[in-house]
C-alpha cells in the first residue's frame, strides 16, 4: 500500500513539473504607438539558452515587419557582483523577431526591447522575468 502511494505521488509530482514548465510566458507592453508581445516557452527562464520571441503590432493589430529590433537583457546590479548586461539584435522570421538569451544565473532579469522603424522615433518596451 505504501509503495503504491509513493509511486502515485512521484508520478503526480513529475506531471506537475512537466506541465508547469511547458506553460510558458506571454506578456504585452505598450511602447509608443506599438504593442510589443514577448513569448517564452518554457518559463521560467533556465540557466542556459532561452528563446525569446517578440511580436510587434500597431494600434490596429497589424504586424510590424520593417523594424530594427534590439534587445537588452540584464540582471540589476548587486554589490560585489560583476555586471550582467547583454544587448543583441533580434533576427526576423515573418512577423516574429527572436533572440537567444544565454542566462548565466537564477534570479530576476529585466528585458528592454527597442524598436526602430524607418522615419519613426525609437520606442522601448520593458519586461521583468525570472530565471531558475
Amino acid at each position: 500500500m505504501k509503495r503504491w502511494f509513493v509511486v502515485v505521488l512521484i508520478t503526480a509530482l513529475a506531471a506537475v513539473l512537466v506541465l508547469g514548465c511547458a506553460k510558458g510566458y506571454e506578456s504585452q507592453k505598450k511602447a509608443g504607438d506599438l504593442n510589443v508581445t514577448l513569448a517564452i516557452k518554457p518559463y521560467p527562464l533556465v540557466q542556459a539558452d532561452n528563446t525569446m520571441n517578440f511580436k510587434i503590432t500597431d494600434s490596429a493589430g497589424k504586424a510590424i515587419a520593417d523594424a530594427d529590433v534590439h534587445v537588452r537583457y540584464y540582471m540589476p546590479p548587486m554589490p560585489g557582483m560583476a555586471p550582467m548586461d547583454y544587448v543583441t539584435k533580434a533576427s526576423q522570421k515573418g512577423n516574429v523577431y527572436s533572440i537567444t538569451a544565454d542566462i548565466p544565473m537564477a534570479g530576476g532579469w529585466k528585458v528592454e526591447t527597442s524598436v526602430k522603424r524607418p522615419g519613426k522615433e525609437t520606442v522601448i518596451a520593458k519586461f521583468n522575468l525570472d530565471a531558475r
